[in-house]
């Protein structure tokens, strides 16, 4: 028995629940499920969650039922990642309930290494790295190792690099990335991904938003880089492609990510990341530094979307506060009828 399966067998048991949300990749779902499937620790359900819609995505599951009884799909009526997921967590039944898209391939330790991670019970989530399969671009393909992963700075800069191999394999993070994540049911309680966040398709920043959640119930968020998914990337059905600079993705994005930092970590710190933005952004989305450089660049429609950024910023830091304003009063009437014991 090698030492990770040694250390697995200590391991209090635990029901593990994958959940992929899937729209109009068959290929894709095939290959994922068909590694979930293969596990060295199998997993205790399966759930894929599908809008009825999209027959290909049920056709997949039917055929695979039959060699894999844990596998169900659950259907889901609106469209988006954010809506699936949460289909996916009211339906879950596990201890442990695990992330993972349709476009990714598990190596065969996966769940295995997942678990291991939950040995610590002040672990609330665990999260791997996605090795992106882009072998034309060597830089994402083959990524040098990296010192740190999943940090937010103090002015709300992200430097996600969970693509990257991390120096020593592990350590803890401040959020993870949702290809490849994992929650503890009870440190996640009945909380549900925010669905103020905007988006068509994938509507990126819920994976902070929950790890800020594990985080603030007293939980440590942990990356280990050798719980790996293949991530092969694939264009997406519903919303734009991930490059897509002049549509809307990255007005969402930058909506996204405002909105959970201020709803999260409050005025000063939000402020902060707002002024950055503004100050410096990036190509996809600028600010007046990279408005400068980009325009002589030659991408002269880089002021219209800084104009644009601006605007979906601080609609966002006004939403935030506005939900953080709320979740303060609801904790505060909370606090209150417990004093009282008001039910």
């Amino acid at each position: 028995m090698n030492s990770l399966s040694a250390g697995a067998s200590r391991i209090p048991a635990m029901k593990i629940t994958v959940i992929i949300p899937s729209y109009a990749r068959p290929s894709d779902l095939r290959r994922c499920l068909s590694a979930v499937a293969l596990q060295s620790r199998r997993p205790d359900e399966v759930l894929v969650i599908g809008r009825e819609q999209d027959p290909g995505t049920w056709n997949v599951v039917s055929d695979l039922q039959k060699d894999f009884p844990v596998l169900r799909i659950v259907p889901v009526v609106e469209p988006g990642v954010i809506a699936a997921l949460n289909c996916g967590l009211d339906n879950a039944t596990g201890d442990v309930l695990v992330f993972t898209d349709d476009d990714a391939e598990a190596q065969v330790d996966w769940l295995e290494r997942m678990e291991a991670g939950f040995a610590d019970q002040s672990i609330g989530a665990v999260g791997g790295r996605d090795w992106l399969q882009l072998p034309d671009e060597p830089a994402l393909f083959r990524p040098a190792q990296v010192s740190q992963v999943g940090v937010l700075t103090w002015y709300g800069k992200q430097h996600g690099n969970h693509h990257c191999p991390l120096r020593g394999h592990t350590g803890k993070v401040m959020f993870l990335k949702g290809v490849n994540m994992a929650f503890r049911r009870r440190a996640l309680g009945s909380y549900r991904i925010d669905t103020s966040l905007h988006g068509r398709g994938a509507q990126a920043g819920y994976e902070m938003d929950l790890c800020f959640r594990i985080r603030q119930a007293g939980f440590d968020v942990f990356f280990d880089d050798r719980i790996l998914v293949k991530h092969y990337c694939s264009p997406r059905k519903d919303g734009e492609g991930r490059n897509e600079l002049n549509g809307s993705l990255f007005l969402d994005v930058n909506f996204n990510n405002q909105y959970v930092i201020t709803k999260n970590l409050g005025f000063w710190r939000a402020l902060a990341y707002f002024c950055n933005e503004r100050l410096l952004g990036s190509h996809s989305t600028p600010g007046l530094l990279a408005c400068v450089k980009w325009h002589f660049k030659g991408d002269r429609q880089v002021w219209r979307r800084a104009v644009q950024m601006a605007g979906s910023g601080l609609a966002g830091f006004r939403e935030g506060r506005q939900a953080r304003a709320l979740a303060l009063q609801n904790r505060a009437n909370l606090k209150f009828n417990c004093s009282t014991g008001i039910e």
